[in-house]
C-alpha cells in the first residue's frame, strides 16, 4: 500500500529545504508571469484563494466484480455447450447446455426447484417466471398478472417463448431449462468441461454480477474516516483515472484472513465508469481517498512555501512590485492537487504568492 500524503509532506520539505521550490502546484493557482533578474528562478505569481481542501491517502486496490454465484446443473448428462470465460450472459440467454437442451438465465431470487406446468401450486418462483416472461416481450397481450399463480397467460407466454427458440411448444417448462439469479452475469470460470457427465447438482458455472469494483485495503486506524457514498479517485495500471465510490466492507477472502502484517480493513469501491474495468480484472490500481478536510481554509500552492532557517514556512508576497516574506503556519495538504491551507499576516483571499514559472 502506498502511502503518499505522509511522504509527500516529507518531499515537500526537503524540497522546499534544498532551493526554494521543487514542486509543481495545483489547479486552484492563478498564475500571473513576474520578470525576474538574469539568473533568478523564473517566477510566476498565484493566488491565494478561499475555499476546502482535503487530504487524501493514495491505497492499494484490486479491480474484480461484485457477488460471486455458483451455477448448478439441475439434471444428469453430458455438458453439449459451454460459454467462455469472460462472457457476460444476461437475462433470456443461455447459460450452457447438457445433452442439447438449453439451460437459460433468468432474473430472479429464488431457485428454480421444479418443473413449470399448468396446475402447479402457486408460489414466489412462478412470479419470478412471470415477471421475467413479461420483460421477455412473451406477453404481448397484457394479460399475465405475476401473482404466483399459473394460467393461461403464463401457458400460453411459454408458448410463444418455445417458438422463438423453436422448442416444443407444450406450455410447460422441466426442471433445469432455467436457472434464478439476480441479474446478468459474468462467467468467472467454468467447473465442468464440454462433454463431461455431470450429475444433478454438480457445479457448472462460477460468475459474478457485472458490476466493476475495486477492493481496497484500507489502514484500520482510516477506517472511521471512510463513509459510504464517499468519492474517490481511481489510477488505473495504464495511466488513466477514473472516479467511483464507497459502497462499504468488502468481504475478506479466506486466504487473507489470519496473515500478518500492519492491520488493514478492505473496503470495496464502484466504478462510474465501468469500461474502465474492461480487460483489468486482477489488476492493481492505486485509490484516493479523502480522509480529513478543512473547510473555510486560505489555499495556497504547495509549491509556494519556502522553508524559513528558524523552522516552518514562508511565503513570498508579491504586490506589484514589491515583494515581502511573511511566516505562514500550515494546514492540511492536498498532495494530489499540489495546495496547502495556510495562514499568516496579511494572507487572505487573493493575495498573491510567488511559484515556480510552469
Amino acid at each position: 500500500m502506498t502511502r503518499l500524503m505522509v511522504a509527500g509532506v516529507l518531499a515537500m520539505v526537503a524540497g522546499a529545504a534544498a532551493g526554494g521550490w521543487a514542486f509543481g502546484y495545483g489547479p486552484l493557482a492563478h498564475r500571473d508571469q513576474l520578470s525576474t533578474p538574469t539568473g533568478a528562478v523564473p517566477v510566476a505569481a498565484a493566488t491565494v484563494t478561499a475555499g476546502t481542501i482535503a487530504a487524501s491517502e493514495e491505497d492499494s486496490g484490486t479491480i474484480g466484480y461484485r457477488g460471486s454465484f455458483t451455477v448448478y446443473g439441475a439434471t444428469a448428462g453430458t455438458v453439449t455447450w459451454l460459454p467462455a470465460t469472460g462472457a457476460v450472459i444476461r437475462p433470456g440467454r443461455r447459460l450452457f447446455a447438457v445433452d442439447g437442451q438449453d439451460v437459460t438465465l433468468l432474473r430472479g431470487q429464488t431457485p428454480a426447484w421444479r418443473a413449470f406446468s399448468p396446475g402447479m401450486t402457486d408460489g414466489p418462483d412462478i412470479a419470478e417466471l412471470q415477471r421475467n416472461l413479461v420483460a421477455l416481450g412473451y406477453d404481448p397481450y397484457h394479460a399475465i398478472t405475476p401473482d404466483g399463480h399459473y394460467g393461461w397467460a403464463t401457458e400460453a407466454a411459454i408458448e410463444r417463448w418455445q417458438a422463438a427458440g423453436r422448442w416444443t411448444e407444450d406450455g410447460r417448462l422441466q426442471l433445469g431449462q432455467v436457472v434464478f439469479l439476480p441479474g446478468p452475469i459474468r462467467v468467472a470460470s467454468v467447473s465442468a468441461g464440454l462433454g463431461a457427465t455431470v450429475a444433478a447438482g454438480t457445479p457448472v458455472i462460477v460468475a459474478t454480477s457485472t458490476t466493476a469494483v475495486v477492493t481496497v485495503a484500507l489502514p484500520a486506524g482510516e477506517q472511521s474516516a471512510v463513509t459510504a457514498g464517499q468519492r474517490v479517485t481511481i489510477n488505473l495500471p495504464d495511466g488513466g483515472v477514473t472516479t467511483g465510490r464507497v459502497v462499504g466492507p468488502a468481504p475478506v477472502p479466506p486466504a487473507a484472513q489470519g496473515t500478518t502484517g500492519p492491520p488493514t480493513v478492505s473496503i470495496l469501491v464502484t466504478m462510474d465508469d465501468q469500461t474502465a474495468a474492461r480487460g483489468l480484472d486482477g489488476s492493481p490500481v492505486q485509490v484516493a481517498i479523502t480522509t480529513r478536510i478543512q473547510r473555510d481554509a486560505l489555499i495556497s500552492p504547495i509549491s509556494a512555501l519556502l522553508a524559513s532557517s528558524g523552522g516552518g514556512f514562508q511565503v513570498t508576497v508579491v504586490a506589484g512590485d514589491a515583494r515581502h516574506d511573511v511566516t505562514v503556519q500550515t494546514g492540511l495538504f492536498d498532495n494530489i492537487d499540489g495546495t496547502v491551507a495556510i495562514s499568516g499576516p496579511g494572507i487572505t483571499a487573493g493575495t498573491q504568492v510567488e511559484v515556480p514559472r510552469s
